[in-house]
């Protein structure tokens, strides 16, 4: 019997190797394949060091071993890929995924005729892959979908395998037994393929249109598996979820399935870019049963240039405001993605988006850096659009993040991540909200106008301000590649480096020529009574003041009594809770709601990863104002 190591390299750690358990079911389910082999999955995250990788890998000692290859883990896998060719030089290897499919040329070796590439989806490649080897003379060429060496240079390409039409033929290893309790973050693909076509993305190429479906009641019986086995973290897979009108009732069983066995406890998923009401209704099924969820809004950019660009239409911004007025009138979360620089973006357009979102009541902002993916149709035209871009991943990813278009210069390109940087820091943590409404609605700047003199106010500090030379390393070397980069930058300012943070709140409303507006500094008060907790367990502001508008009464707990001054019921402030209440009325503001401790055993990644995770929650840990008495 032949011995094959199938090795998925995720980004996150105890997460089950989805890709890695459907080759295997698919394998094993075939009459001719399946009793030929002995299977073992390798399943780690690119956290764990490169040698330990390979010696567990190599303690296998397989004849097979197939790697899955994203451009996160494709820095590792060239090298673990060399150290088995070194060591086992007659072991057959394939690779896939989509980093490396239809890049043989770049991935393979042409001298070395044990490596192969799988140019499309896995599971039936894969299988008539190791079916081939159990020949006395395997011929590789008559297995579809793969890219080989001819052995005299050159490559050879099988001719294209058609996408699997029906899923189901692909075992489930949640409900086949592949996969045990230990996994603590779960991934569930209820279908494959993606109606768009997004310039920088693959998947809407990859799949021409055409989305497959996974059977109902497989998907409600893998939420169950994962809701029975304790799983705390479930990511959906799919590309639009909410698109189906079947993903609202699955949504909804995946609800009473976690309220019944109290897991799992987060859930993240993709939404569907042009059905906002229908991901409303399910985020709100989610958090109803107690399930962490936010509503994600997927606009990209706000510059008609670049979405024509791009081939891509999103919900026009009066529609998206009304969404938002609703999502914060129920008490529920949402974040709108952005990416930084697409191709037709400028700075000023960027900056106005952002602008615009923070006008329009965005809850969380996140720009993305632009991963150049291959296969993409920008990855095409890269050199038609200008782009140039730097490497990113520090050996153990295989990014590409663009930097320059056409009409973004280097210097437009680190001047836009500056601008976000501040966005996430005072807009997303809510840190300036009531001031910066305050002075919006008067007219006395705007959104993008204070955020513009909060990064020139931020690089005229001196060196060594730990939030200031975070955003400047970063920045400089390009960490924002790692999305926990930006839950780092969250930690900071709002527990490790908190006060000082604070202290640069301070000093620079102060430093602005509005702050004689009466107001203004009423405004701000508020804002630092009310600046949010990441953690439960971050030690409160001391709020000793001096306070001109408001007067601390008590703490209890996480939970301060306050009175404001009359004065400031003339001011109207837009305070949502405090307006419109008479003089006398004192209020109570509860910082405790869904924040997890912070564990000072973690690693800073681990922590990192979830203040990015509750930032994009931020209704979850916003604190509640109420009326204490009149």
């Amino acid at each position: 019997m032949k011995t094959v190591t199938i090795v998925e390299i995720s980004v996150f750690e105890r997460i089950t190797p989805l890709v890695a358990g459907y080759l295997q079911g698919y394998a094993q389910a075939d009459p001719d394949v399946g009793p030929e082999y002995d299977f073992t999955v390798y399943s780690t995250s690119v956290k764990t060091p490169l040698a330990e990788i390979v010696r567990a890998v190599l303690r296998t000692d397989s004849d097979i071993y197939a790697v899955s290859c994203y451009v996160w883990n494709m820095g590792l896998v060239r090298k673990l890929v060399a150290a088995l060719r070194a060591a086992r030089p007659q072991a057959h290897i394939i690779l896939g995924g989509p980093q490396v499919m239809h890049h043989a040329g770049r991935y393979l070796d042409p001298s070395d005729p044990w490596t192969v590439v799988c140019n499309g989806e896995g599971e039936q490649t894969f299988t008539a892959y190791l079916g081939e080897l159990t020949e006395s003379s395997p011929d590789l060429s008559r297995v579809e979908g793969i890219s080989f060496a001819d052995g005299s240079g050159g490559l050879i390409t099988t001719a294209e395998r058609p996408r699997i039409a029906d899923l189901n033929l692909i075992p489930s290893p949640y409900l086949g037994s592949l996969f045990g309790p230990e996994y603590s973050v779960a991934m569930l693909e209820t279908n494959r393929g993606c109606p768009y076509h997004c310039g920088f993305c693959y998947w809407g190429a990859a799949t021409n249109d055409r989305v497959y479906r996974f059977d109902e009641e497989r998907v409600r019986d893998e939420m169950s598996w994962m809701a029975r086995n304790d799983v705390q973290f479930l990511y959906i897979a799919d590309a639009n979820w909410g698109m189906l009108g079947r993903d609202v009732d699955l949504s909804r069983h995946l609800a009473d399935s976690a309220k019944e066995h109290g897991s799992p406890s987060v859930v993240y998923f993709s939404a569907a870019k042009n059905k906002p009401h229908a991901v409303t209704k399910i985020v709100e099924m989610f958090q109803g049963s107690g399930l962490i969820a936010t509503q994600p809004i997927s606009l990209q950019t706000l510059s008609p240039t670049t979405l024509r660009v791009i081939d891509r239409a999103n919900i026009k911004l009066q529609a998206f405001g009304a969404i938002q007025d609703d999502l914060q009138a129920r008490g529920m979360s949402s974040f709108v993605e952005l990416i930084w620089p697409l191709p037709g973006e400028t700075l000023a357009s960027f900056q106005d988006g952002i602008s615009t979102l923070c006008g329009k009541n965005a809850q969380t902002i996140i720009a993305y850096p632009h991963l150049l993916l291959h296969n993409t149709p920008i990855y095409r035209d890269r050199d038609r659009l200008g782009l140039v871009c730097r490497p990113a991943g520090e050996g153990v990813a295989e990014a590409e993040i663009v930097v320059q278009t056409e009409d973004v210069s280097r210097v437009d390109f680190e001047a836009g991540m500056w601008f976000f940087y501040a966005a996430h820091a005072l807009h997303n943590t809510r840190s300036l909200r009531t001031l910066s409404r305050y002075l919006v609605e008067r007219g006395l700047t705007t959104h993008g106008e204070l955020l513009s003199a909060f990064v020139s106010w931020w690089q005229r500090q001196p060196p060594g301000d730990p939030v200031v030379q975070f955003v400047a390393d970063s920045i400089a070397h390009a960490s924002y590649y790692d999305i926990g980069n930006y839950g780092h930058h969250i930690h900071n300012v709002l527990h490790e480096h908190r006060s000082v943070f604070g202290r640069q709140l301070d000093d620079f409303v102060r430093s602005q020529p509005w702050w004689d507006e009466t107001g203004a500094r009423a405004a701000f008060e508020f804002d630092v009574v009310s600046r949010p907790y990441i953690y439960s367990n971050t030690p409160l502001d001391r709020l000793d003041g001096p306070f001109e508008f408001l007067r601390v009464l008590r703490r209890d707990g996480r939970k301060i009594g306050i009175s404001v001054d009359e004065r400031v019921k003339a001011l109207d402030v837009g305070h949502p809770v405090v307006d419109g209440q008479p003089a006398g009325t004192s209020f109570s503001i509860d910082h405790k709601q869904m924040q997890y401790p912070y564990m000072a055993t973690q690693s800073i990644e681990h922590n990192a990863n979830y203040c990015h995770g509750m930032i994009e929650k931020v209704e979850n840990i916003s604190p509640v104002w109420t009326v204490e008495q009149r």
